[in-house]
């Protein structure tokens, strides 16, 4: 039995059983052969853009001896990807504009798709804005801390929310805000560090874009602020 990372088994419990997946930029292709192994997916679509993961992908399916349920496509994004062939995607460790780009580009995949799973290493904010334009509720958000890293994974579903999202969860999550999810003071407290180290950038700057930046950065934390403290009864040091 493969064995995951905490952040592939993070994404791989929201997959549904009987799934048929689609692992777009499946690298080595851990994914899929676990999701196959464990009966939880009926069939997995391994893609990679590039040869070499894909090579490498092919090994693990090979060894793991779930050649019959996982197959391997070469290709960009959900482009090799036939409507109605998957009902369900799964997009991890690539930033969020590429993975709004990759769903921009194949509607006629995206829209029969019953559950969109994506874990992006930057840019969570992007695809939370991209589900709300595009007609998607975040079902379920999860935070994992793995080898002193933050991974954010969003589990989209058809239809539209109830209610927009504010500014301060386009960028926390809605659901780890209301679930007030254990990790999410750590989490918050590290993207306040970077924007310290920003702001610190952009008042070395005499230029009014820099201004306009800084100004804009300090109004984002101070909204952050009032949330958490009124919602997590924690405030920023």
């Amino acid at each position: 039995m493969i064995k995951l990372s905490q952040r592939l088994q993070a994404i791989a419990q929201f997959v549904p059983q009987g799934a048929q997946v689609a692992d777009i930029g499946t690298d080595h292709g851990f994914l899929p052969c676990y999701l196959v192994q464990c009966g939880q997916a009926d069939r997995v679509i391994a893609c990679d853009i590039n040869e070499q993961p894909l090579a490498v992908a092919q090994k693990n399916i090979a060894d793991s001896q779930v050649g019959e349920k996982v197959l391997t496509r070469l290709g960009d994004g959900l482009q090799v990807i036939a409507p109605g062939e998957v009902n369900v995607v799964t997009i991890a460790g690539m930033g969020g504009a590429l993975m709004a780009e990759i769903l921009n580009d194949a509607p006629q995949v995206v829209d029969r798709l019953q559950r969109i799973i994506l874990q992006p290493n930057i840019g969570a904010e992007t695809v939370r804005i991209w589900a709300e334009k595009n007609r998607w509720h975040i079902a379920a958000e999860d935070l994992v801390r793995e080898n002193e890293r933050f991974s954010v994974i969003l589990v989209l579903e058809p239809g539209r929310s109830l209610q927009p999202m504010s500014a301060v969860e386009l960028y926390l999550g809605p659901k780890l805000l209301a679930d007030q999810h254990p990790l999410l003071g750590l989490y918050i407290n590290e993207e306040w560090e970077k924007a310290q180290h920003i702001l610190a950038q952009l008042a070395q700057s005499d230029s009014e874009e820099s201004r306009q930046k800084e100004k804009l950065l300090k109004r984002k934390w101070e909204d952050i602020n009032g949330v958490i403290t009124c919602r997590l009864g924690v405030s920023l040091s």
